[in-house]
């Protein structure tokens, strides 16, 4: 675990008792009882669905996901970001939230024939189209989501339960409903509405504060335009992150998929259990890169030692205890799966770097577009990666794709760091007079 210096230390006393600390708990909290659906439900579905429906499931949910990402727009960042900065001008915010959800119907929309597309392009579409159905509507009910507006006001708590109440709802309907390797399908129909509902509610909610107005073309595209750094970089990630599934079932057999999708699906929930730590920073550094850069450097700090802490922890964890870990979550029949899973396992650390570095210095310091390239260049190596070693080595061959792509995420990130003048000991950035013309070249 990384170490830290008195001040530090002296950072972190004090980051306990504030509000930073109360709404990374909140978020941890809703996060976790989010967390533990899939955890009662992996179980169960890989034992019930077997490697080949199982495998189908995760295949649809990963190209699903790699959607959301594609709704959302980036918004769940750029949007946090504006919000963090204007939440005190109600007619500036108004304005953003008209852009922000009058640009997401717009992908949404845009987003069908690309979906029609894939239909007749993809075989287990083609013969599952149920599945391809389902997955959109998820994305839909996911990617829609107004929760940047709350996230940027740090208004943490209600947003994320409305979210994990969403995902029980599903979790009930799963045992419900789900018997049969033929009912995959329900699996993603249940999230889609869970998630729907919580979607709806949110949006009410916003819309009781802020006046709802036609949504406009115009206002839409313009904000299509100004986000689309942050969009490039999301899409693109996703390429190694989320459809890391999607990408192998297009190589080899739906069974294989479940091998791999089981230990990432394993490793994934691990790490996002990161995510609500960086969403409880990422307003606060946005809201403070602008006034104090030595507030910046303090958050950094602690933002690196509970991300990259924890990082570490669970990928130690994860290699570690891979065979247990296997045959609780998976069951009998997917050994196959322990050697992905300890691979997979160094993905946590290095992510963990990674969203520090990223998350919270590239993108509240305005650096969308050298983050976005890199995370392009990385997502496109990953697939190249995939059509060369997966077809000898499966599914530790997309691991191995995966680790890689990461890897150079983080990597070039600390290089961007180091150039744009921060200081890795004690951790931290620039003064404002050294910050502008450092971040003005």
């Amino acid at each position: 675990m990384p170490q830290i210096d008195h001040n530090s230390r002296s950072v972190l006393r004090r980051g306990i008792r504030s509000k930073l600390a109360g709404d990374a708990l909140t978020l941890s909290t809703a996060h976790l009882v989010g967390l533990l659906t899939p955890f009662i439900t992996v179980p169960y579905l890989a034992r019930v669905l077997q490697p080949e429906g199982f495998g189908l499931l995760v295949f649809a949910q990963s190209f699903a996901l790699w959607l959301v990402l594609v709704v959302e727009f980036g918004f769940d960042l750029s949007g946090t970001r504006v919000v963090s900065r204007i939440r005190q001008d109600s007619h500036s915010l108004a304005k953003t939230v008209l852009g922000i959800q009058s640009a997401k119907i717009i992908v949404f929309f845009l987003v069908i024939p690309l979906v029609i597309t894939v239909f007749f392009t993809v075989p287990l579409f083609a013969q599952n189209p149920v599945y391809l159905i389902w997955g959109f509507l998820y994305a839909g009910s996911r990617g829609l989501t107004p929760n940047w507006y709350f996230l940027g006001q740090e208004r943490m708590a209600v947003p994320a339960l409305l979210e994990a109440s969403g995902k029980v709802l599903a979790t009930i309907g799963v045992f419900l409903l789900v018997h049969s390797p033929e009912d995959g399908w329900r699996v993603l129909a249940l999230q889609a509405l869970g998630l729907g509902s919580a979607t709806f509610c949110m949006t009410l909610w916003m819309h009781s504060e802020i006046s709802w107005a036609r949504p406009s073309l115009m206002a839409g595209f313009q904000t299509l335009k100004e986000s689309s750094g942050i969009f490039v970089f999301r899409g693109a990630s996703g390429l190694y992150m989320q459809a890391n599934a999607f990408i192998l079932g297009l190589l080899v057999s739906p069974s294989m998929v479940g091998f791999f999708g089981g230990a990432e699906r394993i490793v994934r929930a691990a790490i996002s259990l990161l995510q609500p730590i960086s969403q409880a920073f990422f307003p606060r550094v946005s809201h403070s890169v602008l006034k104090d850069t030595a507030e910046v450097g303090r958050l950094l700090r602690l933002s690196f030692f509970w991300i990259g802490g924890l990082g570490v922890v669970m990928g130690s964890t994860s290699f570690l205890a891979a065979p247990l870990l296997v045959n609780l979550l998976l069951g009998p029949g997917y050994d196959i799966a322990i050697p992905i899973l300890q691979v997979l396992s160094v993905l946590a650390p290095i992510i963990g770097v990674g969203t520090v570095f990223g998350i919270q210095w590239a993108l509240p310091m305005g650096l969308e577009f050298q983050f976005s390239m890199l995370v392009l260049f990385a997502g496109v190596l990953n697939i190249l990666l995939a059509l060369i070693l997966v077809p000898s080595l499966g599914g530790m061959g997309m691991a191995g794709s995966v680790v890689i792509a990461e890897a150079l995420v983080a990597g070039g990130l600390i290089l961007l760091f180091k150039r744009r003048g921060g200081r890795f000991w004690p951790l931290g950035v620039p003064q404002h007079d050294e910050l502008q013309s450092t971040y003005d070249v």
